[in-house]
């Protein structure tokens, strides 16, 4: 972007570059991931004092407090305007918290003898799903009772606890649950009838 557009763009470019790494930084899902992808920041996690914790506090939340700070002291805007100028506060707050827990439980699990720590298993993905799950048997109830949301988190490990039992029919088992022997062959199938 920035080679393209030139100087005009350059600072929308440093953001991109900024969010990318930030995003590799907490994102390594496997030991081979970073150089397959030829992105370092993937990488796992091996030492107490990886540089990369150095990038996500001083480089990356440095640059968004001097972003906040400059926007704040604009002069001549409403505080409405200027908080359209900048991260929402409750997301700016979430960055902050996020980057300083990763690097002190990274460092703390380093430091407690695991040889590696694989950023991606901190991902709140599997928690999100399954809230969202909540959501969905709740309907309209935006704010469920602790009986309802009791009643839907049994009805979750119910389908959850079935989904594992059930067999599938398709043609990979007999109606009994037998195995199907595999042929292979040139001549036509038998027509099924149908009543």
């Amino acid at each position: 972007m920035a080679g393209y557009y030139g100087p005009v763009m350059s600072e929308t470019a440093k953001f991109f570059s900024l969010v990318d790494r930030f995003f590799d930084c907490l994102n390594g899902r496997s030991l081979q991931e970073s150089v397959r992808v030829r992105k370092p920041d993937l990488a796992p996690y091996k030492v107490q004092n990886d540089q990369r914790f150095q990038f996500l506090q001083r480089e990356f939340l440095g640059y968004l407090e001097q972003w906040m700070t400059a926007v704040k002291n604009r002069q001549g805007f409403s505080k409405s305007e200027q908080n359209k100028m900048f991260l929402s506060y409750q997301t700016y707050e979430g960055i902050v918290m996020t980057v300083n827990a990763f690097i002190e439980a990274t460092k703390y699990l380093l430091g407690q003898g695991l040889p590696y720590v694989l950023s991606h298993d901190f991902c709140q993905d599997p928690l999100e799903e399954h809230f969202g799950r909540h959501r969905g048997l709740g309907s309209r109830h935006d704010n469920p009772t602790a009986h309802q949301f009791s009643y839907q988190e049994n009805q979750l490990r119910l389908q959850r606890d079935l989904a594992f039992t059930v067999n599938p029919k398709g043609n990979t088992a007999g109606r009994n649950g037998e195995k199907r022997p595999t042929v292979v062959s040139n001549s036509p199938l038998k027509r099924i009838k149908r009543h």
